[in-house]
């Protein structure tokens, strides 16, 4: 096998199971939709990391049950094993290593996440996208986002102005952050799988996630998730008809600057358009820009809290100093800065090169898949990897339950098209479901 994952034929169990063994498996595959529902809400994200780790237990139990390896040789798993334990060997030099440890934790909970998806979907059938994890996704999506928009209207928020933004209402305020960033991980799934799915009730409702995905990634009035759309939709249109993404990207740029033209003369979205948050980040970058000179290799400890740990004091002076800007962010929003900071360059190494297996993982397997409903739900997981990719550049938000759906949606696709062009699809007795 050449790609991602060659257990003994991805797909296949072991003779040795059993008619329960295969209803535990299609109940560990239900299980995992559960895990995703979870995800629309970051409230329940402590109860998503304890129902998604027995899930892991019961899997790793049933494989030593059916004498199935434990395994994956993954070329997923290869970086992002080496990005773990690069990041363990930097915790003795961080400058609160509790911290870094902690943080630690946390990026070892994503291998397990991925781990375990692998496990489990290796085991369901050919249709476990379509059937079971998009109808999960689109449930919590219209949930999330409907909850979301109506806490919007209800604050008096509007079209005309980013004082008040659409975000996931919490005791704290409303996380324009996390539901910007949620929303831009779903938008394409349902654009794909509109496309995807033949039955009309199945593409209204689609239609109707689409709407409220989209609906909910403008009114969170974040630019830079709005960039990372623009770019998933040229580069899906480049996908699917190559000489028409020229005229995309042409298109798309006029609207935008139009767009931007027309409010300023209008005199509305004064407080989009200032740019008072660009300096901040600047000057938070500054800072950290000078603590990778000074520890270029191991970083000065890896965590989105080391930096106002270290630079607390800075930043009261930066705001002291910059009377322009009105707030300079105690966290660097730029995942890779944040990574290259903490864990030095070679940590910053092994993170593009885990990004870029994969993107590669997928795209590269996508055109080849059987059916033309997984090729299509298999490019809105390669748009997700790419969104994603470009927002972190603007936010350090590659955690929580964003992590396990990026994970899940990862693992699931990298096995599922391994599945597909192996042909194991319809070999009866071989899938749970």
């Amino acid at each position: 096998m050449s790609i991602d994952l060659d257990v003994g034929q991805i797909g296949r169990t072991s003779s040795s199971r059993t008619f329960s063994s295969s209803y535990l498996w299609a109940a560990l595959g239900w299980g995992l939709c559960v895990v995703i529902l979870l995800g629309f809400s970051p409230r329940l994200f402590h109860i998503q990391e304890y129902f998604f780790f027995p899930l892991l237990g019961m899997a790793i139990f049933l494989c030593l049950i059916e004498r199935k390896p434990l395994w994956i040789h993954a070329r997923l798993l290869v970086p992002f094993i080496c990005f773990v334990g690069w990041i363990a060997f930097t915790i003795p030099f961080s400058i609160d290593p509790w911290i870094s440890l902690q943080e630690w934790q946390k990026v070892v909970a994503q291998l397990a996440v991925l781990y375990g998806t692998c496990l489990i979907v290796q085991e369901q059938r050919n249709e476990y996208f379509l059937r079971k994890v998009l109808p999960f996704f689109l449930v919590g999506a219209i949930a999330c986002y409907t909850y979301s928009l109506l806490d919007f209207w209800d604050r008096g928020g509007n079209l005309f102005d980013r004082t008040i933004r659409a975000g996931f209402p919490k005791v704290s305020g409303a996380d324009f952050t996390w539901l910007s960033t949620n929303a831009l991980m779903v938008f394409p799934l349902f654009i794909t799988g509109f496309l995807a799915v033949p039955s009309p009730w199945k593409r209204v409702m689609l239609g109707c996630g689409m709407l409220l995905s989209f609906l909910a990634l403008v009114l969170s009035y974040s630019r830079g998730v709005w960039l990372a759309c623009l770019i998933q939709i040229i580069v899906g249109g480049f996908l699917v008809h190559k000489r028409h993404a020229f005229r995309l990207l042409i298109i798309g740029i006029v609207v935008f600057l139009s767009v931007g033209v027309i409010l300023g003369q209008l005199g509305l979205h004064r407080e989009t358009f200032n740019p008072w948050t660009i300096k901040a980040r600047l000057a938070v970058w500054s800072l950290s820009a000078s603590d990778i000179l000074d520890h270029p290799i191991v970083g000065v400890g890896y965590g989105v809290p080391i930096l106002e740990k270290r630079h607390g004091q800075n930043i009261i002076e930066l705001e002291a100093a910059n009377p322009g800007i009105p707030d300079i962010p105690e966290k660097p929003h730029n995942w890779y800065l944040m990574v290259v900071t903490g864990a030095g360059l070679p940590g910053l190494a092994l993170f593009l090169w885990l990004l870029a297996k994969v993107g590669f993982a997928i795209y590269e397997k996508w055109p080849k898949a059987r059916t033309s409903s997984h090729r299509w739900l298999q490019m809105g997981v390669f748009l997700m990897v790419l969104g994603f990719s470009i927002r972190i550049f603007f936010e350090d938000s590659f955690g929580g339950s964003h992590s396990y759906l990026f994970w899940i949606l990862v693992g699931t696709s990298v096995v599922l098209s391994n599945s597909q062009i192996e042909g194991d699809w319809n070999q009866p007795g071989h899938r749970s479901g």
